[in-house]
């Protein structure tokens, strides 16, 4: 068990140096591709703090992460475990306390639809075209790229490599 500790501390360091260098050369990439890269790169931090937030905050995390699909109660706690989420904290089944959760969720924040047959599924709203316009606008006033989540996602990337890789692939 130390040794597992004393490697994720290791882990953890060499991912804080990478962020470090991504954020420092990202400025030397084009206005738009840095926003790309940096997005991204937000989205990565997002899903590796999955495991130290509460349930609502990683739900709210795993539907920003599939925008526009329908996902069920189901497919949202294999998700949420698939990333490592814990649930032992929990005293109800985890399935019962995702669907507690997105039944409490606030409609301006998730659409449902029944699915197969009766069963509810839940996605994230999109922001209209116009809110997405205001906050870049935001964020470019105040140069940060915390009003850019709105935005969907880049195409899916594993690593941070995978996306600077893919970045570079795209200016050649």
């Amino acid at each position: 068990m130390e040794n597992l500790q004393r490697y994720r501390e290791s882990i953890e360091a060499e991912a804080m140096k990478l962020e470090q260098l991504i954020a420092a050369t990202a400025n030397m990439l084009p206005d738009d591709i840095k926003d790309m890269v940096m997005l991204r790169m937000t989205n990565l931090q997002e899903l590796s703090r999955l495991r130290d937030v509460g349930l609502t905050d990683a739900i709210r995390t795993i539907l920003r992460q599939a925008p526009g699909d329908w996902l069920t109660v189901t497919n949202v706690r294999d998700r949420l475990i698939n990333r490592g989420f814990d649930f032992n904290d929990y005293s109800t089944n985890p399935l019962a306390s995702v669907s507690t959760v997105l039944r409490r969720m606030k409609p301006e924040e998730v659409e449902t639809a029944t699915v197969d047959g009766g069963v509810t599924a839940y996605r994230w709203k999109q922001p209209s075209q116009t809110e997405k316009a205001e906050a870049i606008r935001k964020a470019k006033l105040r140069g940060s790229l915390a009003d850019l989540a709105v935005l969907p996602p880049p195409p899916p990337i594993d690593t941070i490599e995978d996306a600077l890789g893919w970045v570079f692939k795209k200016k050649e």
